[in-house]
């Protein structure tokens, strides 16, 4: 039995790529992007989901029901282990939202996880699995993962939005590199490390765009209602500038300071630029860097990624992703570099199916206290939207 997924996981995992690779005989064929609806719903997500259609009748209330099943495996290709470490995580997210007028939206986000991932056995800094990374080793959870109510202003060029927030939605975003669904799926080349998001639990986020221009700030609190409040809060700027350049691009540069997780009687600051950039038709890169210190460390940690994305319209498949990116993380745990590239089959505006393959260069194991180093970690997810 392999560790963490067992036969009867494995064939329902199985059973679920052979029936999205024949999704399109009931989806569609691939074909070019449809363009921005006017009037559609814009929830700010950075995974992806289905286009929300306008209303019939403009400015009329708005409701809509997305979602997003998904499943992966990952194995380790390090003999004599690899026989044993095969590891599947599988996921359902469920999407309420309403727009009763115009200004005012509210959203609900419900997730089931189910299956830790490879780090239960390599304990890597930067997280080889995001989706089992926010299980905590637990095998299966479900989650209110959002809910709130934003309110805009001035013709939505002011969005406030208060309640159960997750920081990453709204900071530190990337273009090419933040969606687990459709990108990369190592947790640092999804976001800067350094951002030290805390645990989805209340909050606010106000952001204010004029011209190119962006400006947002956020307040948080350290952990979930039912989990850890004390000490400082976590509070959040970012300055953002789009289209610098002839081809587009968005750069952007934060700053945060809260207390340090473990340790709520200290303070921990950081700060670091996103930037995303196309650099020819269906091709970008992305550049991430960070700082960091914290109370009682002598190490001012720091953490950098880059890659690149492509969409390989000549081969005919405008729906596809291919990325390949790089990350370097030193904190007080150690130092880590990895890599990972990954393909994305769109079979269907529904459905993709995404291989990829993950590289520790080296790097600490948290779990034996020892070090990873030339380890390779592929894998296999598919997901449905809906």
């Amino acid at each position: 039995m392999a560790r963490g997924l067992d036969d009867r996981h494995l064939r329902a995992l199985s059973l679920l790529l052979v029936l999205l690779i024949a999704a399109p005989l009931r989806c569609a064929a691939q074909e070019e992007s449809p363009p921005a609806v006017p009037g559609a719903f814009d929830l700010e997500r950075r995974q992806a989901i289905l286009p929300i259609p306008p209303p019939v009748a403009p400015g009329a209330p708005m409701i809509s029901i997305n979602g997003a099943l998904r499943a992966g495996v990952q194995w380790i290709v390090n003999p004599p282990r690899a026989r044993d470490d095969v590891f599947g995580v599988g996921g359902l997210d469920l999407v309420l939202a309403a727009r009763p007028t115009p200004d005012v939206t509210f959203l609900v986000d419900l997730e089931i996880l189910g299956g830790p991932g490879a780090d239960q056995a390599l304990g890597t800094l930067s997280r080889l699995q995001n989706d089992a990374e926010r299980l905590a080793g637990d095998e299966r959870k479900v989650f209110l993962r959002e809910a709130w109510v934003r309110l805009q202003f001035l013709d939505g060029h002011v969005r406030f939005n208060v309640g159960k927030l997750d920081v990453e939605h709204y900071f530190d975003r990337n273009f090419f590199a933040e969606d687990e669904t459709r990108q990369f799926l190592n947790a640092a080349l999804l976001t800067n490390p350094l951002l030290k998001a805390p645990p989805n639990g209340p909050g606010a986020a106000i952001r204010i765009s004029q011209g190119d221009w962006r400006y947002a700030f956020g307040v948080h609190a350290p952990d979930d209602v039912d989990g850890d409040l004390s000490g400082l809060p976590y509070v959040i700027a970012e300055l953002g500038r789009r289209d610098i350049f002839p081809s587009r691009g968005h750069y952007r540069w934060w700053a945060r300071v809260s207390s340090v997780p473990d340790r709520r009687q200290d303070v921990t600051w950081a700060t670091g630029v996103s930037i995303d950039q196309l650099v020819a038709s269906g091709t970008g890169i992305f550049v991430r860097a960070g700082l960091s210190r914290s109370d009682g460390e002598s190490l001012t940690s720091h953490a950098w990624s880059l890659g690149v994305q492509h969409t390989p319209a000549w081969l005919g498949r405008s729906r596809d992703l291919a990325g390949i990116g790089y990350g370097v993380q030193r904190e007080a745990a150690g130092r880590e570099r990895v890599g990972e590239v990954y393909y994305n089959a769109s079979l269907a505006e529904c459905c993709s199916v995404i291989a990829n393959v993950e590289w520790i260069l080296e790097g600490p194991n948290q779990i034996t206290r020892r070090r990873n180093h030339n380890v390779v970690v592929p894998g296999l997810r598919a997901v449905i939207l809906f």
